[in-house]
């Protein structure tokens, strides 16, 4: 079963929405993260604080200001590639498919020069660092633990706060 940009069912979507979560975490995101919705619609399902929509300050240099945009580009990535990697491999254990990772890598090249105005090459080294290493942790089976307990909270609950989010995936930090 190919898995694409949209969700299929409801355990699809559950199980991006935990991709996205973990990336948060992985990349100490996880307080730009304000709470999580299932019955939101796919792309309000994460909501998030006011930092995480940083516009720039006058008072701050140039290159404070695009390190900060940077680092949010790399965290918007990183929940991207993550929120498709588990719903292929964590929900569906399949591989993600060379026409799927060419087409995630297309969309984000273009946030990347749009967002941050880099080059193309800047764009693949950060991609395939951050889709390497989610690659890694998303076949780790004690992850996989963490995100099927994480997926049954979240369909219980339908709707998680930022400090239920972090209680429910600390034992990320553990592994």
């Amino acid at each position: 079963m190919g898995v694409g940009f949209k969700y299929i069912d409801e355990d699809d979507k559950c199980y991006g929405i935990a991709g996205m979560a973990v990336a948060m975490m992985v990349w100490d995101g996880e307080n730009l993260l304000s709470s999580i919705s299932l019955d939101a619609p796919a792309n309000e399902a994460m909501n998030f604080t006011s930092d995480f929509y940083f516009t720039g300050n006058p008072r701050l240099s140039a290159k404070f200001a695009w390190n900060r945009i940077l680092e949010h580009y790399q965290l918007s990535m990183g929940m991207f590639i993550a929120n498709i990697m588990c719903r292929n491999i964590v929900l569906h254990n399949t591989s993600i498919s060379n026409e799927l990772k060419n087409l995630a890598y297309k969309y984000i090249l273009e946030e990347g020069e749009a967002v941050c105005s880099l080059e193309n090459d800047e764009i693949k080294a950060l991609f395939d660092k951050s889709y390497n290493y989610l690659y890694n942790i998303f076949n780790h089976s004690g992850v996989q633990n963490i995100i099927f307990e994480f997926v049954d909270q979240l369909k219980l609950k339908r709707y998680l706060s930022q400090k239920e989010v972090i209680e429910n995936l600390q034992a990320l930090g553990m592994l």
